[in-house]
Order: structure tokens, then C-alpha cells, then sequence
């Protein structure tokens, strides 16, 4: 596939070409070929992979250069794993949770959905929990020739269906496309039927009447052009998508890296880690806004939805920890634990800052990738 140069303000406007590739103009063999399996216009590309690589490409002085793939044009969803584990690409998207075998301790974030719904915060807590305080999670991706660089959150998942959901009953037998963990359970627990399938086919299964509904962020009703097919948007907080690595490393190619090009890399994967959910947010607001001009109806959440919610989660840390203990992990509770304490601490730490990505960038730097060294860190 031929390379092109995109400006971020054109991605950001949206390019219908799956295969969007960016590139050097550099010998193939000298490129980082990272995937992303998602759209153009998705909050992680317009908001991670765009900026983290002209960051990186101007701060390396050309010397580091990145090829993009978009839209599965390289690597699906499942795919993106081996094709980091087996050096097809240097990097890319990957959802620890499609991979419970592989991430058993990590896919735990999988199943604190529920819990974390700020898109800043969620992201700054799963990246220092795995990234400093959860060792089985390091074996792990070490284990697969992986590198976690950091995970990005969404803001909150909402219900997008084709009826109107007014209470937790009109759940009630519907087939609701989730992402496994606790929203599974929470939704058996409705009466509802859980569907794991990507995002990328919420507008097939809902056009052809295999979903009666989605969870997903406001934005997605763009980013996956859901207008048509979900009318209906209950904007009740169900949780949000942390269980990933926003681009994940070969270790093949960061053991080949200098010293000072891992140092620079550390110092800009905050980029990856927070800048998605900046762009989600923004996406939000303003998709609110454009919903209501497309006639789609949003309707409040009542107070005992809210309660439901919350009340399954309490109720549900039971068999997290049991899910999580099956799946081998020894410690789920201190995983648990940590990543509730540290969205506190970020919560604090963000305060005053949110309109500011710089000032976000530097306190993730600090609390968690300053404290990485760049000599030994993924080098084992």
C-alpha cells in the first residue's frame, strides 16, 4: 500500500479510505508500522495515534518515523496481538479483555467497567496500576512479546437503541451489544441478552435488527454513524472501555531502540493515555448537541437507574474477584483496589487542569513514566 502524508486537521474532518496510512517518505524497512483498527475519525486516532506520532517525529528530528494503518486495512481487532507478538508491526491497538487467556490479570479492567467513567482519570489509574503497582500484569505481556505502554479510556457508555429504554425494565429481553466482564452480568441480571461483538458492527447489527441496542459513548453516534439506527439514547452512565493498551510494543523493537529514543518515547506515551478521552469529551458535547438537530431523542436517566447501577456494582465485586481468581490471577482484590484509590488521587491531581492537555500530559509523565527507566524498563 502506497504511503500518504495526512495533515491531523484532515483526519480529524474524517477520510473514507480504510487503508489511511502515514508515513516518512523513508525505506519501508526503517518505518514503525503501528495499527489501529479503528476509523479515521475515532477520539483514538484524532486524539493519540495523530499527535503522538508528529510529536514523536518532530522531537526525534525526523529520525523516528511511523506508518499508520486504519480501519483493519493490515490487522483486525484479534488480529493486532499476534501481528505485534510476531513483529507484522512494531505496535498497535489491542484490547486486553478480547484476550482473557493471554491478560488474565489485566482483562480485570474489564470487569471494573462500572467503575471510572471520567475518560482522564480511568486512564491515568489503569496505566500507573499496571504500569507500577501490578507485576503479574508485566509478566504477562512480557510473556507475549508485548510492551503496555498505557491504556486510554472512553468517557461513559450510554444505551443507543432502536426503542426507547425510559427504566432498567424495558431491558427486559432486549439483545445488547457489551463488552463483556460485569456488563454482561448486569445485563443477564436485566434480563437481557449480552452480545460481544466490536463497536464497528453496532450500525449492521442494529440495522439488521440483531441488536436492539449498543453502549457506547455520545460520540460513537458519529464516529460509527449510528443516527439512523439507535433514534433512541438513554444517557444513563453504564461504565466505559479501559481494558486495553492504547498502542502496545513489540519488545522485539523497543529492545532495539537507543536508550535516549525509549526515553523520548516514555516521555510522550502520556499522549496515548490521555489525549483519546480529551477528544472524547469534546466529541461529546458536541454530538449532544448535533443529536438533538437529528431528531434523535435523549432521555435523562431516572434516579432508580442510577441506583441500579450503582447497586450492581457493590453487589458484583464479589464475582469480579471470582471471575478474575479463575482466570489464575492471584490477587485480583489488590488490582481492585489499587485502580479505586488512584482515581482519587488523579481526580485531585486533574483538578483545575482538565482544559489544559499539556498540564495533564506532564502530571501523568510525572506520577508514572518519569519513574520508568529508560535503560532497563521492557528490556527483560
Amino acid at each position: 500500500m502506497k504511503p500518504f502524508r495526512v495533515a491531523k486537521a484532515y483526519l480529524r474532518v474524517g477520510l473514507a479510505t480504510a487503508g489511511l496510512v502515514l508515513a516518512a517518505g523513508v525505506a519501508p524497512a526503517q518505518e514503525i508500522k503501528l495499527n489501529s483498527w479503528l476509523g479515521p475519525n475515532h477520539p483514538l486516532n484524532s486524539g493519540g495515534y495523530v499527535p503522538f506520532i508528529e510529536k514523536m517525529e518532530a522531537d526525534s528530528n525526523g529520525e523516528m518515523q511511523f506508518r499508520l494503518f486504519l480501519g483493519g486495512s493490515l490487522l483486525d481487532s484479534r488480529g493486532t496481538l499476534p501481528g505485534i507478538r510476531d513483529n507484522v508491526v512494531e505496535g498497535g491497538f489491542v484490547v486486553l479483555s478480547f484476550h482473557p487467556a493471554e491478560f488474565p490479570a489485566m482483562t480485570t479492567f474489564s470487569d471494573l467497567a462500572m467503575v471510572g467513567t471520567d475518560a482522564l482519570t480511568a486512564a491515568a489509574a489503569v496505566t500507573e496500576t499496571v504500569l507500577l503497582h501490578c507485576q503479574p500484569c508485566l509478566d504477562e505481556a512480557r510473556a507475549q512479546n508485548f510492551l503496555f505502554y498505557g491504556a486510554y479510556a472512553t468517557t461513559a457508555y450510554n444505551i443507543m437503541s432502536s426503542r426507547p429504554v425510559n427504566s432498567l425494565a424495558d431491558m427486559r429481553g432486549m439483545k445488547v451489544r457489551s463488552f463483556g466482564g460485569a456488563i454482561d452480568r448486569w445485563l443477564s441480571s436485566l434480563g437481557a441478552v449480552a452480545v460481544n461483538v466490536d463497536a464497528t458492527q453496532a450500525y449492521d447489527g442494529l440495522s439488521k435488527n440483531t441488536l436492539d441496542a449498543v453502549m457506547l459513548p455520545v460520540a460513537d453516534l458519529s464516529a460509527y454513524n449510528l443516527w439512523d439506527v439507535a433514534p433512541y439514547v438513554t444517557l444513563l452512565e453504564v461504565g466505559s472501555f479501559k481494558a486495553n493498551s492504547a498502542v502496545g510494543f513489540s519488545r522485539d523493537f523497543w529492545r532495539g531502540l537507543t536508550t535516549e529514543q525509549r526515553a523520548l518515547m516514555l516521555r510522550n506515551a502520556p499522549i496515548m493515555a490521555i489525549g483519546p478521552g480529551i477528544d472524547y469529551i469534546v466529541n461529546d458535547e458536541a454530538i449532544v448537541e448535533e443529536a438533538k438537530k437529528r431528531s434523535v431523542t435523549l432521555i435523562p436517566p431516572t434516579d432508580e437507574m442510577i441506583a441500579g447501577v450503582a447497586g450492581f456494582f457493590e453487589a458484583d465485586q464479589a464475582d469480579i474477584v471470582g471471575a478474575a481468581t479463575r482466570r489464575g490471577v492471584a490477587d485480583p482484590e489488590a488490582i481492585m483496589n489499587t485502580y479505586i484509590q488512584l482515581l482519587d488521587k488523579y481526580e485531585a491531581l486533574f483538578e483545575g487542569k482538565r482544559d489544559d492537555p499539556q498540564a495533564l500530559y506532564d502530571i501523568l509523565y510525572q506520577e508514572v513514566y518519569a519513574k520508568l527507566d529508560p535503560a532497563t524498563f521492557g528490556m527483560d
